[in-house]
């Protein structure tokens, strides 16, 4: 693992705006212009990818292979005023999916919160990722709240 650099950026963003796109559910993503919607999405979440509100971190093969990113950071303060860790964002490049790289990261991940001395980590996931749901599931992440939607007509 590495920290992420300024030219690790594209990787990040490319990853990050398609994850995210794909996630929408089918009648939000039918509303929007693609072009449009990254360009927004990317004014909201720059503050995360690029202004410090986050750490990104890199995984990396010993031939210096990219294999992943996760974007760290602190979270709570709305519920509770106890802070956790945050994974704002977790990646694996598409050719080493299911080879482990999810697990190490999101292992490396609860060790990076608890060096800085959080008691818990948290993270959103979609409903329609449940290949995600499954490791985090297997790692001991569990259902804490349930994000909700219903269309107005």
């Amino acid at each position: 693992m590495r920290r992420g650099q300024r030219a690790d950026l594209k990787t990040i963003w490319t990853a990050t705006l398609q994850t995210v796109w794909d996630d929408l559910p089918d009648d939000e993503r039918r509303r929007h212009d693609r072009t449009t919607w990254e360009r927004e999405f990317r004014r909201k979440l720059t503050p995360y990818v690029e202004g410090g509100r986050t750490e990104p971190w890199i995984a990396e093969d010993g031939t210096g292979t990219f294999l992943g990113y996760l974007l760290l950071g602190e979270g709570g303060g709305f519920l509770t005023s106890e802070a956790h860790g945050f994974i704002f964002d977790v990646w694996v490049a598409p050719d080493h999916r299911g080879q482990g790289v999810g697990k190490f990261l999101m292992s490396w991940a609860a060790d990076w919160a608890r060096s800085r001395g959080y008691r818990k980590i948290k993270l959103e996931v979609s409903d329609s990722n449940p290949q995600a749901r499954h490791i985090y599931e297997e790692l001991g992440f569990r259902y804490e709240r349930h994000y909700m939607g219903k269309n107005l007509g």
